[in-house]
This record gives C-alpha cells, sequence and structure tokens, in this order.
C-alpha cells in the first residue's frame, strides 16, 4: 500500500464509490486523498469550491480527458460531486514531484533533462490533442513514477474556472502563468508551452525563468522582464526561450515543439535510407529456366529439399493455382536450385509463355544497366575535369547520400568477382565481397534531403544547421516581427521539404519593430502609438519647458531604432513652466534677485527669529525647488527678522519693479 499521511478532522472517508485512507498532498486548488475500489489504488483530488452551474460542462471535460494517450499523464478514471464540490480520480503514480525531486537533489541535466522535455511535452501535445488546455502546467504537477515522468491534473480545467469565479481566485500558479492568464486575455494551449518552458527553467536551475518571491514582483516581471534561462544550453535553451515568447502568437505549438526536441531533419540522411530496402542493397530476381517437367505433378526429386510452387486447385478450375510443395534440388541438374513452374490447360501455357517473355525483357535491361554503368561510369569526370572517386565509406549506421554505391552484378557473375571495364578491356579478378574495391566508380546521383527546421533559431545558428544538412544559406530577408531581432521566422523551402543537397534555402529572419516617432505629440497619443506598435510604455520622465504641458520631447530608444517585440520605450514629457530655484538659506536680497532671475513675482514673510544668524535670511518658499512654476507666478520668501520693535521690514510686502531695494528692517 503507497505511503500517506493519516485523514484530517473534517476530511470526508469516502467519494463515491471509492474509500479514502489518506492524505497524499494539499495545495491551492484542493485536497488528493488515497482511495481505494476494489483491489485498485487511485489518486482522488477532492476541489476546495464548489463549481455552480458549470457541472455539465465539468463532467464533459472529465469526459475529454478520459481519451488523453496514457503515456505520459496519470489517466483520468472517474470524476464526481460531493456536496457541491467536485472530485476528479485518476491512475495513482508512486513517485515524486518534479519540484520535491529538484528541492532535494538538484538540478537535472544533460540525457536526464532532454528525457524530462520529451516526456512532459509528448504530455503536454496528447492533452491539446484531445481538446483539453491544462491552465496549471508546473513542477509539481509533474510526477516521476518508476516508469518516467507523468503530467497529472489535466482534466480540471473547467472546474479550476468556475472554482477560481466563485472563489475570487485565479487559476493557475504565478510564477509557471502565461502573460494572457495575469492579463484575463484568452488562454489557450499556448499558454500550456509558456508554462512548460518555465517549468524546464526550474528543472535545470532550480528556480523558476521569473523568480518565486512574492505574487506581485514575479507577475511584474512575467510581464516585461527577460526570462532568466540559467543553465539551458544548446538547442533545449533555444526552444524554451521560443516557449517563453510574451506574445502566444509567437510560441510553437505542443506538436510543433514535441518534433523540435525530437529533431525532424533526419540529420541529412536521404529518403531512400528510411525506406527498405536501402539502394545500396541490391536486390537480383532468381533466374526462371522454362524447362517443362514431364506429368504427373508435382514431381518430386529425392533430392530435394521442399520449396513453395504454383499447384493446381482441388476443384480442377482450369487455369487455377494455388500455392503448394514442390522440389528445389540441391544437386546438379536441369532444376538444380531453380523455380520450377509448373505447365496447366492451354491458356496457362499462353500465360507463361507471356511470362518468359517479360522476364527476358526485364532480364536484358538489367543487364545493358549494368554494362552502361561498368564502361560508361569510369570515362566520366566531374566538374573539372578529374575522374569520379568513390566517397569515402561513412561511420557505421550512416548512409552518406552523395556517395556511389556498386553497381548491380548481372547474372552470370559469380559472388566474389568484380569485374570493370576500362578503354574496352574487361578485367576479372577476385575481390572481397565485403566492400567494394576504392578505385571502382558507382552510381548515384543527387539525393533530396529533408530541410532542417530553423524557424526560432537565430540566424547564425540557423546557419550552421543547413550546413551541417547538406545545404547553402541563401538569401536572408529582414521583415519586421515581434520576434527578437534576428530570430528566424521562416524559410524557403519550408522545414521537412525535401531538396537536392547543395541547393539553397533563403530565410526570414526578424528585423525586430521600429520605435515610433513620438516627439511632439502628446502622452497619451505616443503611448497609443507605442503600443500599437507592439512595444510596450517605459518611465515617463518630467520635465520643465517652455512646450505645452503633456508634450514629449524625446523617447528612449530613439524614433526608428530597431527593437524586439514588447521591448520598453521611455518617454520625457513636457510640464509648462520654469523651475523654481532653491532660495532657501540665501540672504533676502540673493533670494529675490534669484527668483527675480527666474521670471517669479517675489513676496516676503516675516518669521521671528531667536537666532541672530537667522535675521533676514530666507527660512522657506511656497514653491518647492525643482518644480515647475508658471511664468509669472508668486513665490512668497518666508524670512528671519529680529525680536524687537520698529518699522515693519516687511513693507511694502510686494517687491518693488524697479531695482531699489527695499526698506531695511
Amino acid at each position: 500500500m503507497p505511503t500517506a499521511l493519516p485523514l484530517r478532522t473534517g476530511d470526508p472517508q469516502r467519494l463515491g464509490a471509492y474509500e479514502l485512507s489518506g492524505r497524499l498532498g494539499e495545495g491551492g486548488q484542493g485536497v488528493v486523498y488515497l482511495g481505494t475500489s476494489g483491489d485498485e489504488v487511485y489518486a482522488v483530488k477532492l476541489l476546495h469550491g464548489p463549481v455552480g452551474d458549470e457541472r455539465t460542462a465539468f463532467l464533459r471535460e472529465v469526459e475529454l480527458a478520459k481519451h488523453v494517450a496514457r503515456f505520459c499523464t496519470a489517466q483520468v478514471m472517474d470524476a464526481g460531486f460531493d456536496e457541491g464540490r467536485p472530485y476528479i480520480v485518476s491512475e495513482y503514480i508512486d513517485g515524486p514531484s518534479l519540484q520535491r525531486e529538484v528541492a532535494l537533489t538538484g538540478p537535472r541535466g544533460g540525457a536526464a533533462l532532454e528525457r524530462l522535455a520529451v516526456s512532459t511535452a509528448t504530455a503536454l501535445a496528447a492533452i491539446h490533442r484531445a481538446g483539453i488546455v491544462h491552465r496549471d502546467f508546473k513542477p509539481q504537477n509533474v510526477l516521476l513514477g518508476v516508469d518516467g515522468p507523468r503530467v497529472i491534473d489535466f482534466g480540471l480545467a473547467r472546474a479550476l474556472d468556475a472554482a477560481a469565479t466563485m472563489s475570487g481566485r485565479g487559476v493557475g500558479t504565478p510564477a509557471y502563468m502565461a502573460p494572457e492568464q495575469i492579463t484575463a486575455s484568452a488562454v489557450t494551449g499556448a499558454a500550456d508551452v509558456f508554462s512548460w518552458g518555465a517549468t524546464m527553467c526550474f528543472a535545470a536551475n532550480a528556480s523558476a525563468p521569473f523568480g518565486q518571491d512574492s505574487v506581485a514582483p514575479v507577475l511584474h516581471r512575467i510581464l516585461t522582464a527577460q526570462p532568466e534561462l540559467g543553465q539551458l544550453d544548446g538547442r533545449l535553451r533555444e526552444l524554451v526561450a521560443a516557449c517563453l515568447d510574451k506574445d502566444a502568437r509567437n510560441r510553437p505549438a505542443s506538436r510543433e515543439l514535441l518534433f523540435s526536441l525530437l529533431g525532424d531533419d533526419s540529420e541529412g540522411l536521404p529518403a531512400e535510407v528510411l525506406r527498405s530496402p536501402p539502394a545500396h542493397i541490391l536486390r537480383v530476381p532468381p533466374v526462371v529456366v522454362d524447362e517443362p517437367l514431364p506429368p504427373p505433378y508435382p514431381m518430386v526429386d529425392a533430392r530435394a529439399g521442399s520449396g513453395a510452387v504454383a499447384q493446381p486447385e482441388a476443384t480442377g478450375t482450369p487455369d487455377g493455382y494455388r500455392l503448394g510443395e514442390a522440389p528445389v534440388s540441391s544437386g546438379s541438374g536441369p532444376a538444380a536450385g531453380v523455380a520450377v513452374p509448373l505447365q496447366g490447360s492451354a491458356s496457362g501455357r499462353t500465360r507463361q509463355a507471356v511470362g518468359r517473355a517479360a522476364f527476358a525483357v526485364t532480364a536484358a535491361i538489367l543487364v545493358s544497366v549494368a554494362m552502361l554503368v561498368t564502361v560508361l561510369l569510369p570515362a566520366l569526370d566531374d566538374d573539372g575535369g578529374r575522374p569520379l572517386q568513390a566517397a569515402a565509406k561513412p561511420p557505421t549506421g550512416e548512409v552518406d547520400p552523395t556517395s556511389v554505391t556498386e553497381a548491380p552484378r548481372s547474372p552470370a557473375e559469380q559472388p566474389g568477382q568484380v569485374t570493370t571495364e576500362r578503354g574496352g578491356q574487361r578485367d576479372g579478378g577476385r575481390q572481397p565481397t565485403s566492400d567494394p574495391p576504392a578505385s571502382q566508380p558507382t552510381t548515384g546521383g543527387p539525393v533530396g534531403v529533408q530541410v532542417p527546421l530553423t524557424v526560432g533559431m537565430s540566424r547564425s545558428a540557423a546557419a550552421k544547421a543547413l550546413k551541417r544538412a547538406g545545404f547553402v544559406l541563401g538569401e536572408v530577408t529582414q521583415v519586421d516581427s515581434r520576434r527578437k531581432i534576428g530570430q528566424v521566422l521562416a524559410s524557403t523551402p519550408g522545414a521537412g521539404a525535401t531538396a537536392a543537397r547543395g541547393s539553397t534555402v533563403s530565410l526570414q529572419v526578424s528585423a525586430g519593430l521600429a520605435v515610433p516617432s513620438v516627439v511632439g505629440t502628446k502622452r497619451k497619443s505616443a503611448e497609443a502609438a507605442i503600443k500599437g506598435a507592439g512595444l510596450a510604455v517605459g518611465g515617463v520622465t518630467t520635465v520643465c519647458s517652455e512646450r505645452p504641458d503633456g508634450q514629449v520631447l524625446s523617447s528612449d530608444p530613439g524614433a526608428g531604432t530597431r527593437v524586439s517585440g514588447g521591448s520598453r520605450v521611455s518617454l520625457t514629457v513636457a510640464d509648462h513652466g520654469t523651475p523654481v530655484p532653491s532660495v532657501i538659506g540665501q540672504q533676502r536680497a540673493a533670494a529675490r534677485a534669484a527668483l527675480r532671475g527666474a521670471g517669479f513675482t517675489v513676496t516676503f514673510k516675516p518669521q521671528v527669529v531667536v537666532d541672530e544668524s537667522q535675521v533676514d535670511v530666507a527660512l522657506g518658499q511656497s514653491l518647492a525647488a525643482g518644480n515647475c512654476g508658471k511664468p509669472g507666478a508668486g513665490v512668497v520668501v518666508t524670512v528671519g527678522v529680529a525680536g524687537q520693535g520698529g518699522p515693519d521690514p516687511t513693507e511694502p510686502s510686494e517687491t518693488p519693479p524697479s531695482d531699489q531695494p527695499e526698506p531695511p528692517g
């Protein structure tokens, strides 16, 4: 019996036909119990909240989940309701979650990480193929069973949506949520692909790509920041980066993701190597000697073994044949080692005659081809007039599609006898039968190979992939795109198409997006233009200016600069007015001169002070330094005065328009 924690007070003892014996875990969505029915053990998940009017939709989705392929998922078995709360029953997987395993043993890498990636991507493709969006793909929902990783909780989307609506909680785990889940946009399978990429980052680095601290900063980074890919490298790093694109339209579908992980370019192997038989394996038809045998049929030779030939049907139907047993002699003689046709009626003999004629023509063609290959091909030169050389033997298990294979031998040639013709002379000699001699040219031509998948790669990585597959990089066209600058968007011919080795493949790469010109426009218009261009508005700085309020003075990056989609553009916006100078601590006359010089009018307000050093010194100002004051605005300056009688030093309170000094205090 699997290990489980004891049930708590208030836990149900039974859900439907399933008796509960312990707790397997608890999360934000619900509690997972260990359930049994008969001799079978199951995982039963009871959600925290009810689903309201979504019962029918939930049960319909469970029916879909039951048909998800089982090889990389925990099969959904049943579902029901307990006092309005839905529960779902699935196959019990005896193993820890990916979250727990990484926490205990550390990040994964190498082949282990690749196996995890392929297994979970396979599960995701199977879930999407059944018409289900998981919505909460995360390390906690990947269980590491004894037979490999299994994805769980993929039949709860409807129930989670309804429960979240009634409880006010969102669906998904913040660190692994896609941007569209945060912004309440339409959620499709692309959200699961985003979560898959985040989960692979966690598996490789023991941390989520956007952090795992408090919710608000994590969600902000998901919407605005680039992911931290850490120890991911190679092709897997490129795929994960593509999956974490903030625009759902730019992410690969789960099926495309799986094909990319498996490698869909066949590593340059020609198409015939993937079929049976390969071109380098010769299949020479058996030689049939047309010698009639005297009746009765079939003739049995005591020296013969058993072979399959055609015999007349037991019903006696004219020209009817069935499969029977006939001799194949191991000795010498006319019938030794050959297939012997039987004679039937006149019609049967006519058919045999036609068959013999067809065979004779076929044999003649084969012999002619062999003669042409062995006589003419050595005399042919390649582009530079150099004799063709046999291609180097490829490594074991690989077939070089550009190599030329040995021409078929005619039936007259004995095994082990290699015959070549040069200059009209025929040479014969015994040669080993394992490999043809290096000097013997063989036939072959350009063989079509599949164009590798380059979409999502950088330009340099795509060029290397094409070169490895035997292609030449052709024209590279830059087009506007939200994708990262230099990332491949498409190829011509497309991935998977068959083309001749050595042909060119053209690429379309992202030129990024141009920052629109917003200088001189109002702030709201500028922000709308930036968002409309596929970019995001960054910080907005306000500075004093003679320009009207809210007018954009500059942007960073500047207009026309090429950036990746979603990049942030900062704005500098005008606040009509003049910066107010700081006069605190200055003598009255100096404060008055500074403010008047900036275009402000000045009023002094007395404040009795005890400290004689503060007498006639500016102690405060009504407009704080650095603020933008409108031209001609008045600024009240507080100055210290001694606590004694005499004329009021503030008369007149308004600064005279002339340069005459104010009356002494």
